[in-house]
């Protein structure tokens, strides 16, 4: 199946590619996604966030890039996206990502990596990572130590990227951009016998390039049974064949392993220890010229978890995954007439696998043989400009998907977009409607836990929500930018846990609900030797008790360069308290909003100084002597209740560029 589909796949793509055209700059541009960046500052970085864009299909996406990330002393993905607007996370360990509860998760704008099914998918390299039965990413697979930049979708993506995407967050995988050679090595050593190992080596020449790396980051944890240990490896190796055409090959393992330290004045826990470990290949085949531009991409994720457990009883228990993520996306944009874009998109993604508890008592084991599910879409979009004689251009856009599953019933997702500005200013607006469908958890469930003897999961229908958003995004000067956006979603048909009575329990489309929200930010550099940074989001949801989502959240970050070599990066989160439930088995229509735990408001502050061994703007001029401390003033906070995280944590470190 796979094979002819490839072969479909690639024909479209050479097709569309063609010869190259003579294209007029001003047409050309006019098209493209409008993309505002800072100016280039002489002496410090970005903070925070590297840049805003305003993609073609007037949706907003924050750029998250590898200078933020070290910057921030960031260890993992939760802890480089906490400071994003918008953004909130949940996590037990320093090190470390508990992936078979709540210890290991992102939110975005509420919608998050739920266990299991989670409405937000995260991507590296344009291909989706998720565990193929549970539905849901595992943090400690999405290693920040390879990424050039992250990108950040805070809207459902229907049209380019399908099922699971209420939110997005794509890592994109550092390559040689320049002739020449690149080797960056990082060494971090904390409190708690806290370390952070990595290591990246690049080159280029003529039209070869690669990339290879590895770390190694573990931690003793701020409490008894929250250590962890990560090891990541990867690897990328791409040849230009002609101006128009290049292949590239992207490969990547992890193993890994974090307990969970139950909540704070309970039992101590005896043994909850969650492994995991996979196995990644992407193969990409790219073309563009002036007329068009699009790629062919085959994929392949299998991976493996181990979660030792023990139940109430004190008893012993495994549960062991096994999954295979497997698929093909090709996508090509076409240039029709001077100023109208048409994009021309398939998909077709296979994951699942199988599942098999394992307990003492032999005749109390569960197993789920091998089941997949599958998507196979196709999708297209069409955007036209319009340029007014004072430079102004109106842009409007549409697209539609339409997603066939093996198992559920088929759905067509549309949306729209509108933008009007030039370099200064843009408003936009648009709509989406989002889909997710229920994983292969729900066979679990259903035919293995639940012991159903027909398939009454098929009965599930896709979560549904719909997206409105309006924004304006100013650039007055070149040091100052600013982005205000409200936006609303209407979601529908949430797939939730039903207890008995009567039995048996069973999922049911039950919950409705409603967001609205305000987000701002502004980026400011009022001098070549300070970059600053400011945040808010404000979120109203009906009803009150919808998990992950404070009212508020205010996040200031600046990096102050002083005495050439020296810079000082200071941020600060103040986020408000909120419900953290695990909402797929807590119906939020029928549950009192007094039983459902909640987190406190809470104000942490960050700071890292570091000196730079080569002066500014020398070449491989990133290596530096560095101090970094979390949680500056001790403050005492939590992710989820009973969890306290650390309070002030010493970092120090060494990154040696050359």
């Amino acid at each position: 199946m796979i094979a002819r589909l490839s072969g479909l796949a690639l024909a479209f793509s050479l097709l569309a590619a063609g010869p190259s055209r003579a294209q007029a700059p001003a047409v050309k541009n006019a098209v493209k996604d409008t993309v505002y960046e800072m100016p280039p500052v002489t002496f410090v970085g970005k903070a925070i966030l590297d840049e805003v864009q305003i993609r073609d299909n007037a949706t907003v996406v924050t750029r998250v890039s590898e200078q933020q990330i070290r910057d921030l002393n960031a260890l993992d993905l939760p802890s480089t996206l906490r400071r994003v607007p918008g953004v909130t996370i949940s996590r037990y360990n320093l090190v470390g990502s508990y992936g078979g509860a709540e210890g290991g998760a992102i939110f975005i704008r509420g919608q998050g990596s739920n266990r299991p099914g989670a409405e937000i998918q995260a991507m590296v390299d344009g291909v989706p990572k998720f565990v193929g039965i549970w539905t849901h990413p595992l943090m400690d697979l999405l290693s920040v130590d390879r990424i050039e930049s992250i990108d950040v979708y805070k809207s459902p993506q229907p049209v380019r990227l399908g099922n699971m995407t209420l939110g997005a967050v794509n890592l994109t995988t550092r390559r040689m951009h320049r002739e020449g050679q690149r080797t960056y090595v990082t060494a971090v050593g904390g409190q708690e016998n806290t370390y952070s190992l990595s290591f990246n080596h690049g080159g280029r020449r003529n039209n070869f390039d690669y990339y290879f790396g590895g770390a190694a980051k573990g931690s003793d944890g701020q409490r008894r049974n929250a250590d962890g240990q990560i090891r990541n490896y990867w690897g990328r190796a791409g040849y230009r064949f002609s101006e128009n055409w290049d292949a590239y090959a992207i490969v990547s393992a992890s193993d890994n392993w974090a307990d969970d330290p139950g909540p704070a004045g309970g039992p101590l826990q005896q043994r909850n220890r969650f492994y995991n470990q996979d196995f990644t290949l992407n193969l990409t085949l790219a073309n563009q010229n002036d007329r068009t531009n699009g790629f062919v991409r085959f994929y392949a994720d299998p991976g493996k978890i181990n979660w030792e457990q023990t139940d109430p009883t004190g008893a012993r228990f495994n549960t062991r995954t096994d999954w295979f993520n497997s698929g093909l996306r090709a996508q090509q944009n076409l240039m029709l007439g001077q100023a109208t874009e048409l994009t021309l998109g398939f998909d077709y993604d296979r994951y699942g696998g199988k599942v098999w508890e394992e307990h003492a008592d032999p005749a109390n084991d569960l197993r789920l043989p091998e089941e997949f599910f599958s998507n196979t879409a196709v999708y297209a979009g069409l955007r036209h400009s319009i340029t007014f004689d004072n430079g102004v251009a109106l842009v409007p856009s549409a697209g539609l998907r339409y997603n066939r599953h093996n198992v559920f019933d088929d759905e067509a997702a549309p949306e729209a977009g509108l933008t009007l500005g030039n370099n200064r200013w843009n408003l936009y607006a648009n709509y989406s409607h989002g889909f997710n469908y229920a994983g292969v958890y729900s066979v679990w469930f259903y035919n293995v836990a639940w012991h159903y003897t027909t398939d009454s999961y098929r009965e599930l229908k896709p979560e549904r929500v719909n997206h409105y958003e309006l924004g304006l995004k100013l650039n007055p000067s070149q040091r100052i930018s600013f982005d205000l956006s409200l936006f609303h979603d209407r979601g529908r048909d949430r797939i939730r846990f039903i207890a008995p009575p009567p039995p048996p329990p069973s999922f049911a489309n039950v919950d409705r609900y409603e967001i609205t929200g305000f987000e701002g930010s502004v980026s400011w550099s009022p001098v070549d030797q300070v970059s600053l940074f400011g945040g808010l989001t404000l979120l109203g949801k009906d009803p009150e008790s919808m998990p992950q989502m404070p009212g508020y959240t205010v996040n200031l970050g600046g990096n102050f360069r002083f005495l050439r070599r020296w810079q000082l990066g200071v941020d600060l989160s103040a986020v408000d308290d909120r419900y953290v439930t695990n909402a797929r088995f807590t119906p939020l229509s029928t549950v009192p909003v007094s039983a459902i735990p909640r987190t406190g408001s809470y104000v942490v502050t960050n700071a890292r100084l570091a000196y730079y061994i080569s002066e500014p703007g020398a070449a491989h001029a990133g290596s530096q002597l560095f101090l970094a401390v979390e949680n500056l003033t001790g403050t005492n906070y939590e992710y989820l209740p009973g969890y306290p995280m650390p309070g002030a944590t010493l970092f120090f470190g060494l990154t040696v560029d050359y």
